[in-house]
């Protein structure tokens, strides 16, 4: 089998990572986005971003098929030093490693964005149960199941009508 030119494939996967970069940084802003409407707890933002998020992550699951695709097309490995036998192979001016380091340190900055937004939903969460808990007459924190595995606590959940 004979490979493409290396120009060519160089091309395709400047394309391929400069797209993925485009829809990086979209996913980060919405990201952004999300933190502020999680402060703010303002819904109508939370639902814009989560959607900027899932097209944003949609994009970037078809330019990752496409850019395994690519390497694999070469006979490269799936693993992860696949990016680094393509840059080995074709990148003789640096364009697909210096996009592709871009590219890893967007996802890092993201992946911890996105690790915050989850504390700060998962902190609001408990402060939700804890409330639910107190209008209950339950115990914050406390299991509401039996020793049969059964829920326990439903009586006490009468309180909620009474409040």
């Amino acid at each position: 089998m004979t490979h493409p030119a290396p120009a060519e494939i160089r091309a395709q996967a400047v394309e391929i990572i400069g797209d993925s970069i485009f829809y990086a940084l979209g996913l980060k802003a919405s990201l952004q986005e999300e933190r502020t409407a999680l402060e703010a707890q303002d819904m109508d933002a939370l639902q814009a971003a989560a959607d900027g998020k899932s097209a944003c992550v949609e994009n970037l699951q078809a330019l990752d098929t496409r850019r395994i695709e690519l390497c694999q097309k070469l006979g490269f490995a799936s693993a992860a030093e696949q990016m680094q036998e393509l840059i080995d192979w074709c990148d003789e001016d640096d364009a697909i490693h210096s996009r592709w380091e871009h590219l890893l340190v967007i996802a890092a900055e993201s992946s911890a964005l996105n690790m915050t937004n989850g504390a700060i939903i998962r902190l609001r969460q408990q402060q939700f149960e804890s409330s639910l808990s107190v209008l209950r007459g339950i115990a914050p924190g406390i299991d509401i199941y039996g020793r049969n595995g059964s829920a326990s606590g439903l009586a006490d959940r009468s309180s909620l009508a009474r409040a």
